[in-house]
């Protein structure tokens, strides 16, 4: 006997949405879209959107199934999980759904939201039965997190991944292996920024406070959150770029090595000039990569140009050596300087009598005639940090200034990440590749590079700044 069944209809003002919402709607129901991600700033009702658009499918849809996973379990219930709960409560839909710890189902079509951190003990296993996985501040994840969810999501047509995040450095995984790989077409949008790659499975969604109608209107006006953003803009624009705006870069945490570094300063587009030498500076370090820097000078002024920093497998001195005649030909070059740690002159027992990394780097370079420029011991940690802080706060009787090409990225995210020990060096922060589980360095291999380059050319005014700090006369200050 068949039973009858009564259908229920939902109506929603669609004002109740912003423009955002209708964009993920339509790449919710586009079955050839795998991948989309949702970053920009504050306020800028990106979590928010995905949920209200998440729970109108489980009232729509059986199977419309997801999973929410945040880096760390104890960050959902007071994030993205209270947002599923008060949005349900506001729409008046508290009878026709089961909110349990970690777990929302719609009564009406069984549909589900399970909670789950990536600190769980059962992780990410068990996706098959899911339509989405929402991966809310996803910067917070490494790249192998992804990748295991790509593999595991998968059994059903149209299964999707939703990133959300606001941006940080333009060197994290997010934009140099996912977003930088891709070929993008910027779309026609009213969001700060829409872009489909050339397959066709990806888009990219940037919105910020001025797309949310419940800050700048008309749905309602937030004056005190905007004034707050204005008082941001004013006092602190790389704040308001990221935070606002929901453009990329690096909020200053404090602890900062480089306290006086600024890349709306700093950060140029001044690339090489043929007619003056190059100073290559060169650390020994191969982990996360072999860092070598492209530095030229002119007068009191430092500029880095470039930056070879090649990650395993090239990781070599013959790799870095040919990238490096790659992109500087013979026929062009006026010059060639070669420094760097004086730490790696020494004897090598793995090679033969006399070599060396240095001596390595000269024989694979000879038909440059490089010159060798070492210090006779290193520069002091400290002080060649306070030198150069000094130069970059524009206070500097030397005179000098440095300037960072805009395309030295990782060198730029180093100087920006490098922390100071409590001692005044660089802590020395330990993190392990999450393939090769080979335990490296993170920051201070290009803030090396530049102390060897800055306190070798402008030795004497280095001296002079470490004997005014030491309350001495114009001695002469051995190692430099």
């Amino acid at each position: 006997m068949a039973t009858a069944t009564k259908e229920l209809k939902f109506d929603f003002n669609p004002d109740i949405f912003n423009n955002v919402f209708w964009h993920l709607k339509a790449a919710f129901l586009n079955l050839a879209i795998r991948f989309i991600w949702v970053y920009g700033g504050s306020s800028a009702s990106k979590t928010y959107s995905v949920v209200q658009l998440i729970i109108i499918r489980m009232l729509e849809a059986r199977d419309e199934n997801t999973m929410v996973l945040r880096k760390y379990a104890v960050d959902i219930k007071d994030s993205i999980y209270s947002d599923f709960k008060g949005i349900i409560t506001s729409w008046g839909l508290d009878d026709y759904f089961i909110c349990q710890q970690n777990y929302i189902v719609c009564k009406i079509t069984g549909s589900y939201v399970r909670f789950r951190g990536l600190d769980d003990s059962e992780k990410i296993k068990g996706l098959a039965n899911f339509k989405r996985v929402v991966l809310e501040e996803i910067s917070q994840f490494d790249e192998q997190d992804l990748k295991q969810i790509r593999k595991r999501l998968r059994g059903r047509a149209g299964q999707q991944i939703i990133g959300i995040f606001n941006p940080v450095s333009e060197e994290h995984w997010i934009k140099t292996k996912v977003f930088d790989l891709e070929t993008l077409t910027e779309q026609q949008t009213d969001i700060a920024g829409m872009w489909v790659n050339e397959k066709g499975n990806l888009v990219i969604m940037k919105t910020n406070y001025l797309d949310n109608k419940y800050i700048v209107g008309p749905n309602f006006v937030d004056q005190h959150t905007i004034d707050d953003f204005e008082k941001d803009k004013a006092n602190d624009y790389e704040y308001y770029r990221i935070y606002g705006l929901g453009d990329w870069g690096k909020i200053r945490t404090g602890g900062e090595f480089w306290k006086k570094f600024n890349a709306s300063q700093h950060v140029n587009k001044i690339g090489w000039d043929k007619s003056l030498p190059i100073w290559l500076s060169c650390d020994e370090n191969v982990n996360p990569y072999l860092p070598w820097q492209v530095w030229q000078l002119k007068g009191k002024h430092a500029q880095q140009i470039d930056e070879i920093f090649l990650e395993d497998p090239r990781n070599r001195v013959k790799d870095a050596c040919l990238e490096f005649r790659k992109r500087y030909p013979l026929s062009e070059v006026s010059g060639l300087f070669v420094g760097g740690d004086r730490t790696s002159i020494k004897e090598d027992t793995k090679k033969e009598k006399g070599e060396n990394y240095f001596t390595d780097i000269m024989k694979d370079l000879k038909d440059y005639r490089p010159v060798l420029k070492i210090q006779s011991v290193n520069p002091s940690v400290v002080q060649s940090g306070n030198f150069i802080n000094e130069i970059y706060s524009g206070d500097s009787p030397s005179g000098i200034t440095i300037g960072i090409n805009e395309n030295c990225k990782k060198s730029i995210y180093d100087y920006q990440y490098t922390q100071e020990a409590s001692d005044g060096t660089i802590f020395k922060s330990v993190k392990k590749h999450p393939v090769t589980k080979v335990p490296y360095q993170e920051f201070g291999h290009a803030t090396d590079c530049k102390r060897y380059v800055i306190t070798h050319n402008f030795a004497a005014e280095y001296l002079a700044f470490t004997n005014k700090k030491k309350g001495l006369g114009l001695k002469a200050l051995s190692g430099v």
